[in-house]
């Protein structure tokens, strides 16, 4: 008996490597996808192309990325995880190099393409993962670690573009992804087996303690009423999803414009700064689930927190009308970290902890399916707004989003509260 206690409660380590793997994939994964952002003023001026054709390419990204998230999220059921993971980090290593070396700008977008819907495997394919082989004590952690790694990844990516580009070598993003990927993909490969190996044993451990309490809560739901409110609850998170990644891509892809042509700064310092944005939004998923707790409906935690980025969009435009640098980089930085903390909650933290709800792998495809509508929007369409009317018209365009999210809350909030009264 004393040997089989031992023996459940050794394994804790598999749940760490387990959340370490997908934690150093996604992260990495993000080299290959934000490094065109990161030298999109390079880019503009190396092909010599406009602020709307450069910002198709990221568009023509997020379009595979989102719809990719849909069909994999179905999809990622049946997939053989191990090597669904290992190809996408292939292919996009082999499309990072492929543009490292490229002076065809017109294939580019395509490549970017390819690359996006290549890496629209990982997050739900990574959150099915998690959600089947992790014990639900680990499952906070894992929400909290996944988090960071958006703002990380985007860090990492930024901060060496600073330096390649200081060195009028900004390609080397490219090389430095490709290279980084490949690395990475080949570690996946060898660490899987035996990560998901022990941090599935600990979890059917925990599960035969739990079983009985499972069943019940999971009968609990059968209840219709609350099966459409929680639907409902889905279907409003989906249109924030949208608000969410229109301002978190859209501050990460063209501040560095911004504080180029506002401000006269130079690329290298532009990039430079702009790596403030992902810093803090290191801490975003952690403070999303502090949040939580205080706001336990996932719909009116959204709605809160628009309400708050739209007050300081709304600081940023009169800091950005009375040039301002310094006030407007605070309210630059402090709306990008309210937005990556929303889309952790969305993205990570509601499809792990509904996973008795939904099947988690589907529910992140689906709610980072419409994340990355709202970031396909962000690229071209601000940048066509920026062209034809200047940065100051962007920003009231992201208020406007705020303040109709805030306005199909109130539409749930009265379904919720008649709901209610019914069930």
């Amino acid at each position: 008996m004393h040997q089989k206690r031992n023996q459940v409660r050794s394994p804790k380590s598999g749940a760490w490597l387990l959340i370490f793997l997908g934690w150093l994939v996604y992260t990495t994964s993000y080299l290959g996808k934000v490094n065109y952002s990161a030298n999109i003023t390079q880019i503009i001026d190396f092909y010599g192309v406009t602020k709307a054709q450069a910002g198709i390419v990221p568009t023509f990204f997020f379009f595979a990325y989102g719809i990719g998230q849909v069909v994999n999220g179905l999809l990622c059921k049946k997939y053989h995880m191990k090597w669904m993971v290992f190809a996408s980090l292939l292919v996009s290593a082999a499309i990072n190099l492929t543009i490292a070396v490229s002076t065809d700008f017109t294939i580019i977008k395509w490549l970017w393409l390819v690359n996006g819907f290549s890496l629209s495997i990982l997050w739900p394919t990574l959150v099915r993962l998690l959600s089947e082989s992790l014990p639900k004590k680990n499952l906070g952690t894992s929400s909290v670690v996944m988090g960071t790694t958006t703002a990380l990844g985007t860090l990492i990516i930024y901060g060496l573009s600073s330096l390649f580009v200081a060195f009028g070598r900004f390609k080397l993003s490219f090389y430095t992804a490709g290279f980084a990927i490949l690395a990475v993909a080949m570690v996946w490969f060898f660490c899987y087996n035996k990560a998901v190996a022990v941090a599935k044993e600990e979890k059917n451990a925990e599960e035969m303690i739990k079983e009985t309490k499972t069943a019940s809560f999971k009968q609990e739901l059968q209840k219709g009423g609350e099966r459409k409110l929680f639907l409902v609850s889905i279907y409003v998170m989906c249109f924030c999803a949208i608000g969410v990644n229109l301002i978190k891509d859209g501050l990460t892809t063209w501040v560095p414009s911004i504080l180029k042509e506002a401000f006269s700064m130079s690329d290298s310092l532009s990039i430079l700064l702009t790596l403030l944005l992902p810093i803090l939004a290191v801490f975003g998923n952690a403070y999303a689930l502090k949040l939580h707790k205080k706001i336990p409906d996932y719909v009116n935690h959204c709605a809160a927190v628009f309400a708050v980025i739209a007050v300081l969009i709304g600081v940023i435009i009169g800091s950005l009308t009375l040039e301002l640098a310094v006030c407007m980089l605070i309210g630059l930085v402090a709306v990008n970290f309210l937005a990556s903390s929303l889309n952790s909650l969305i993205t990570s933290i509601v499809p792990l902890f509904m996973r008795e709800k939904m099947n988690s792998g589907f529910l992140a495809g689906i709610l980072n399916g419409f994340c990355y509508l709202g970031s396909t929007i962000s690229s071209y369409g601000l940048g066509v707004i920026a062209d034809g009317y200047g940065w100051t018209a962007v920003f009231y365009t992201l208020i406007g989003f705020c303040l109709l999210a805030i306005m199909v809350w109130a539409g749930y909030a009265i379904y919720k509260r008649a709901m209610t009264s019914k069930i």
